[in-house]
């Protein structure tokens, strides 16, 4: 006799029910492996699309990077130029450098950088950085930009640097006299309580 006896089914056709369990389980197995491969098959497909992002980012910054080395060689060129043209006349090196400032200029330009200046101006932290106050008198120069030491710079509307700024700030003397103004006038041998 074997050890292991298959038990056939009952002649009605039914299944017992530790029968129906084992096949219910076996067919659960079978589909927890199905959709562990598939989680494992898609970890390993994200984790390949995660590291083939991190290699196309960087090889678009380093094309980038190159594209403004290049456009900035010509610029260099032309500093080098300059000075080995060397030359005692001031004007002809003046307008040299300023050939040069403006073709650098337009190659930053071309990559979207621009300048804004902020002279004039309510001080905006976002926008401007304050290395300086200047003692005003009048009201309306209080928190007002009044010197602008370096231009500030943008591309696509984030500063990338801060304009460098000195903000006008309201002196003890301008206090005064803006407290004068607001005051009422008192003649003299009145008083307040007259009013």
């Amino acid at each position: 006799m074997n050890p292991v006896e298959i038990q056939q089914p009952n002649s009605s056709g039914k299944k017992g029910p530790v029968t129906e369990l084992v096949e219910r389980v076996y067919e659960l197995e079978v589909l927890a492996q199905k959709l562990k491969n598939d989680y494992l098959r898609a970890l390993a497909d994200f984790e390949n699309y995660r590291k083939r992002m991190e290699r196309d980012i960087e090889s678009k910054k380093r094309e980038g990077v190159e594209r403004l080395i290049c456009d900035l060689l010509s610029v260099l060129d032309n500093f080098e130029r300059a000075i080995s043209a060397g030359g005692n006349n001031v004007e002809s090196v003046k307008q040299g450098v300023e050939l040069i400032y403006r073709q650098l200029a337009a190659v930053l330009e071309s990559y979207g950088l621009r300048s804004y200046s902020c002279a004039g101006e309510q001080f905006d932290p976002r926008r401007a950085e304050a290395v300086g106050f200047v003692e005003c008198v009048a009201a309306e120069d209080n928190n007002r930009v009044l010197e602008e030491l370096c231009r500030g710079y943008e591309i696509s509307g984030r500063v990338v640097r801060p304009a460098r700024v000195k903000v006008g700030k309201a002196s003890e003397a301008g206090e005064k006299v803006r407290a004068e103004e607001q005051a009422p006038e008192i003649k003299p041998g009145e008083s307040e309580s007259n009013n």
